[in-house]
């Protein structure tokens, strides 16, 4: 297999008119002695490929086949690794599709693997977790995920199911199983059932500080994975006020792991079918890894992970700077009264990553960066646009006049003092910004490489700190 093995991992290469969408689903990250083993699903099974820096990344390597049809586990699904007992146990979906409606059969069950160093993984199958029917639907049941709870004093399993009573596609909720030693599971309690989502998939909770977080993904509107927060692990959950998500609409499925310091958010970025911007998403895509930013007001945030900055070392040259008459530091400072201004700053090629701090005048309706910028009237660009007063940050690209306008790439954000710090990593089609402690990650196809600007809408703008910077070599396929 030839994917991507820098920084946004794929098992395949991504190319225009491929012909699937088999990439990368599901991420179940799991750290091990300095190793951060990212479990994923491929081609109906479970793979895994591992990395130390979140930038270089091994070979995927199978970790548990799929089945026959008549077996349950014809396909292999989400779950989750635990370490107990002195071994690792890998609780996992079996989807039998020809199941559903059978009676006395599941489509949906909760399947489990033993290994003893992580590599060689024998199915246990002794052991098969089937829907608890006297409390939920026998239907969706699926995305174990086990963690020891300090909480609780026992191990905690949560369960993507289904309640019996529920407005149809609104019964979604959170079961939560508890075991004394992995053996044996018993029912524990329901602790999230808010009658909004069908389901809540691929959830994982976790503590930091003196606050609990449930992460899970929903599929009702468009592709989006959600949290809560909560004093106690039983809720009650509240939903942040301003943004309950981590990233755009394409970044889904995303789970945690922790190396006992840090903790990061793995998730995947969808791409589009044929690898063209007006066609719809596929399911799957390029491994996206977040550090979470707790902020003082117990709200998650999101920062590019340290081992990613560092490999960005060598700077290129930017064009169109002058002096600060303040600080006398490099800056670029531009007014336009009404309508749009904009000035060419540098070049992209492969891997850069950018950095600024921008500051705007008061009234000002938009700041920002052009991105692939091509042609002598600007037929080509790609624009991550701040606009203060409307409280959100979005990427437009310029072939959307015409092409597919289902929503917008946008996040909601606070800004403070009129200025923010603003990070963009650009590899391939996919441009991964960060504002402040807000990401939002998207693609554009239909460019490649171009030139990179700042712009300004009706006000005033002024950079300071910045700087354009150019990763190792690298064999690098997004």
């Amino acid at each position: 297999m030839k994917g991507n093995h820098y920084i946004f991992y794929t098992p395949e290469e991504q190319y225009p008119g491929m012909p699937h969408g088999e990439m990368c689903g599901d991420l179940m990250p799991f750290y091990w002695e300095g190793r951060y083993i990212f479990f994923f699903l491929y081609k109906y099974c479970i793979y895994a490929t591992e990395t130390r820096d979140f930038v270089h990344y091994t070979k995927a390597r199978l970790v548990l086949q799929n089945g026959s049809p008549d077996e349950q586990d014809w396909h292999v699904a989400t779950g989750s690794v635990c370490y107990a007992n002195g071994k690792f146990y890998f609780y996992y979906t079996g989807f039998c599709e020809g199941n559903r409606n059978e009676e006395g059969k599941n489509e949906q069950a909760i399947l489990r693997a033993i290994s003893k160093d992580l590599y060689t993984w024998e199915k246990d199958k002794t052991f098969c977790f089937t829907p608890d029917i006297n409390r939920f639907e026998n239907l969706h049941w699926r995305d174990p995920q086990v963690f020891w709870n300090e909480e609780r004093g026992t191990y905690s399993m949560l369960v993507t199911a289904t309640t019996k009573y529920g407005d149809y596609l609104r019964n979604g909720c959170t079961a939560v199983y508890a075991s004394d030693d992995v053996s044996e599971w018993r029912f524990d309690e329901v602790i999230y059932s808010p009658g909004i989502y069908p389901t809540h998939e691929c959830q994982d909770a976790f503590k930091i500080g003196d606050k609990w977080y449930l992460v899970f993904s929903t599929y009702s509107k468009w592709w989006e994975t959600r949290y809560r927060i909560a004093e106690h692990f039983s809720g009650m959950w509240e939903t942040p006020l301003l943004d309950d998500m981590f990233d755009g609409r394409e970044f889904y499925a995303a789970k945690t792991v922790t190396d006992g310091e840090k903790r990061y958010l793995v998730g995947w970025q969808a791409i589009r079918k044929d690898c063209r911007d007006e066609n719809p998403f596929v399911w799957g895509g390029n491994v996206i890894v977040h550090e979470l930013v707790q902020r003082n007001d117990g709200t998650l945030g999101v920062k590019l992970p340290d081992k990613i900055r560092s490999v960005f070392k060598r700077q290129i040259q930017l064009s169109y700077r002058r002096k600060d008459e303040t600080s006398g530091e490099a800056c670029f400072h531009e007014i336009c009264g009404e309508g749009f201004c904009w000035r060419q700053i540098g070049n992209l090629s492969k891997t850069m990553l950018f950095e600024g701090v921008v500051s705007w005048k008061e009234g000002t309706q938009a700041v920002g960066l052009m991105l692939h910028t091509a042609g002598s009237r600007l037929e080509k660009w790609c624009q991550l646009r701040i606009e203060p007063y409307h409280g959100r940050i979005a990427m437009e690209r310029y072939n959307q006049i015409d092409g597919e306008q289902m929503y917008v790439d946008e996040r909601r954000i606070q800004f403070n003092k009129n200025e923010a710090t603003v990070l963009l990593l650009v590899s391939g089609n996919i441009m991964l910004a960060y504002i402040n402690d807000t990401a939002l990650t998207t693609r554009c196809y239909s460019v490649s490489d171009g030139g990179i600007g700042i712009f300004v809408e009706c006000g005033e703008m002024r950079w300071t700190k910045l700087a354009l910077l150019k990763g190792e070599e690298s064999d690098e396929h997004i």
